[in-house]
């Protein structure tokens, strides 16, 4: 896909808000919950903007005198030429389980098909450069498993276990979707350039950072959230202790998610990682019959249909309206359930297709 000329209304706003100085992903997501557009910041009062919890005065007045509209439509055409997507957090392809995060990005650069990857569940599949061919194997197995249970690989497309995880969906026909750390126009590592474009082809890459961007240190333990936020589970098959993978899954042990390690040999330093994971409480991969039972706990239900979901399920739909969306308290209060339950079930049935998730945490009933 590629960006249509008609969104160029609506996208340039989202450009522009990033551009502004002292606006990180935090606060774009606090100002969207705020006023639901960024169209709708550049034209609030400065009243209305003060009351933004944790903003500055200096902040609102580089909102209220941004001029760089120039520079955001020249993106905007860069964009368009290269044949690349924005998917911003209003969007209706923009990972839900992505949302949920503290800091997801306003908007993400996209290449290759939107709809089939991001429409499946997902789980990440990480680990070293350099891996053993035991490593490969077993990420290969892993892979493949997963495939067959119709669910998306993501990865980082990195040397080593990312890219065996992108080819192995690919050779079978699955999902795959890769995070990058730098501009999405800049393939890293460059030997990687023919995997690049078949992940384009057949799934999807995405990347929070501007065309051009280099590979730079800094970005990847950042884009490295990006790979757990999209996942419902993070696997690590091998890795070292003081690796880019470990930062992977310190974010994704932030943000609740399940994390699995393969056992490797002790004398091995690229099981170093994976050994001391298991040793401190994450499940541990001793078979692949084993992690697919655990596995599919975790996968939302296939059943979409009322007559096929639970009375949780449809009493937290009949909360929901398909004209009025409904907040996140309100749902919580009139279903009666507690916090966890509502964000589980609503998680599942956004990925189903029941219910969609608008800006704010608010939600409505799909027809």
């Amino acid at each position: 896909m590629s960006l249509d000329i008609n969104k160029k209304d609506e996208l340039l706003p989202w450009i522009a808000l990033k551009q502004v100085e002292g606006i990180g992903n935090v606060f774009y997501k606090r100002l969207i919950a705020s006023f639901d557009t960024p169209g709708r910041v550049f034209s609030a009062p400065y009243d209305e903007l003060i009351q933004v919890e944790g903003i500055s005065e200096s902040v609102v007045n580089r909102i209220k005198r941004f001029d760089g509209i120039d520079k955001a439509e020249e993106a905007f055409k860069r964009i368009q030429q290269e044949g690349i997507d924005i998917i911003t957090l209003s969007d209706r392809h923009y990972p839900p389980l992505l949302k949920q995060i503290n800091d997801p990005p306003p908007f993400l650069y996209a290449r290759g098909q939107l709809d089939a990857p991001l429409r499946s569940p997902c789980i990440a599949i990480v680990g070293t450069r350099f891996p053993s061919p035991y490593g490969e194997e077993v990420t290969a197995e892993i892979a493949l498993a997963l495939v067959k249970e119709g669910v998306t690989i993501v990865s980082g497309m990195a040397k080593g276990i990312d890219s065996v995880a992108h080819k192995t969906a690919i050779a079978h026909a699955g999902s795959t979707v890769s995070v990058w750390g730098t501009g999405i126009n800049r393939i890293y590592p460059s030997g990687n350039k023919q995997l690049a474009h078949d992940i384009a082809e057949h799934g999807l890459i995405l990347s929070e950072y501007p065309m051009d961007t280099p590979p730079l240190d800094v970005n990847f333990p950042e884009r490295n959230r990006i790979i757990s936020g999209l996942s419902l589970a993070v696997v690590v098959t091998e890795a070292s202790l003081n690796s880019g993978t470990m930062i992977t899954v310190s974010h994704a042990l932030d943000q609740g998610r399940d994390v699995f390690a393969v056992p490797g040999q002790i004398y091995s330093m690229m099981s170093q990682g994976t050994n001391r994971l298991i040793k401190h409480g994450c499940a541990m991969v001793d078979s692949i019959d084993s992690f697919l039972a655990e596995i599919k706990t975790l996968l939302p239900s296939k059943k979409s249909s009322r007559t096929e979901m639970t009375e949780s399920h449809l009493s937290i739909l009949s909360v929901l309206s398909p004209a009025e969306p409904v907040d996140l308290d309100t749902i919580i209060i009139r279903s009666k359930f507690d916090t966890g339950k509502v964000m589980s079930i609503l998680t599942e049935m956004e990925l189903n297709g029941v219910v969609k998730q608008l800006p704010g945490k608010r939600f409505i009933k799909m027809e």
